[in-house]
C-alpha cells in the first residue's frame, strides 16, 4: 500500500478526522461517498500510528472544496488498487488535453514506466461529478525502477507537457518510494549536489539528487 493507492472502506467503518474536529455534516458526506463504493486514496502516513491516514476531495459547494484527512482502521479497508490510469480518465477531457497524454501513456508503457493519475481528474472520473475548471492540472504519479527510466520518463512527461492544453504536473517516485516532483527533478538530473523535494511515505525533507539515484547503483551491484 502506497500514497496515492486508492482504498475502498467498509461502510459503517469508524471514521476519525484528521483535523480532530467532530463535523456532523461532514461525517455525512464522507460516509455517504464510502457508501457509494468509491474509494478514498492513501495519504502520508501518521509515524507510530496504528490507523491508516487516508484522504478526500469533496465536490465543490457553495463553501468551494474540502480535502478531507481521515483515519481508519486497517482492519476496515476493504481492498487497495493502484491509482486509475491515465487511459481511465481519457473520457473526461477535451481532444487538446486527451490526445497528448493519449501520446504520453503509449510512449511510458513502451518502457515499462506505470503511471497513474491522482487529484482533481482521478476524483471526477471516480465519482462522475465535477471538479476540474479551466485552469486545472493534470497530475501524474510515476513509477521508476533504473536511470534509464527516470530519464525516459522525464523526456516523455517533457515533451507532453508542451503540447497539452493544461499543466501537467506530478511526481516521479523512485523504487524506495520516495518521490519527487517530475519538474524539480528534471531541473536536478545532472546536478548530483542539488537537493530536491523528497516525499516519502511517511517523512517529507531534502535530498541531494545523488542519494537518490545510488539506490541504481546498488541494483547494479547486486544484479
Amino acid at each position: 500500500m502506497r500514497r496515492h493507492d486508492l482504498a475502498y472502506v467498509r461502510p459503517g467503518a469508524a471514521v476519525r478526522f484528521h483535523c480532530g474536529i467532530a463535523d456532523e455534516e461532514l461525517s455525512a458526506r464522507v460516509m455517504g461517498w464510502i457508501v457509494r463504493g468509491r474509494p478514498l486514496v492513501v495519504a502520508r502516513q501518521v509515524a507510530g500510528s496504528d490507523a491508516l491516514l487516508l484522504g478526500l476531495t469533496l465536490p465543490a459547494t457553495s463553501e468551494g472544496r474540502r480535502r478531507v484527512g481521515c483515519f481508519v482502521k486497517r482492519a476496515d479497508v476493504l481492498g487497495v488498487r493502484a491509482p486509475l490510469g491515465i487511459r481511465d480518465c481519457l473520457g473526461r477531457l477535451g481532444e487538446s488535453v486527451a490526445a497528448p497524454l493519449a501520446a504520453l501513456d503509449r510512449r511510458l508503457a513502451e518502457h515499462r514506466i506505470q503511471v497513474g493519475v491522482y487529484g482533481s481528474l482521478a476524483w471526477e472520473t471516480l465519482s462522475g461529478l465535477e471538479y476540474r475548471h479551466v485552469g486545472s492540472d493534470v497530475d501524474l504519479i510515476c513509477d521508476i525502477r533504473s536511470a534509464e527510466q527516470m530519464r525516459e520518463c522525464l523526456a516523455a512527461l517533457s515533451e507532453a507537457a508542451a503540447s497539452v492544453s493544461c499543466g501537467l504536473d506530478g511526481e516521479i517516485r523512485f523504487p524506495d518510494g520516495c518521490a519527487v516532483a517530475w519538474r524539480e527533478l528534471a531541473a536536478a538530473q545532472d546536478k548530483p549536489d542539488m537537493q530536491v523535494l523528497v516525499k516519502g511515505e511517511v517523512d517529507v525533507g531534502m535530498l541531494p539528487i545523488s542519494v537518490l539515484m545510488a539506490q541504481f547503483e546498488e541494483e547494479i551491484l547486486h544484479v
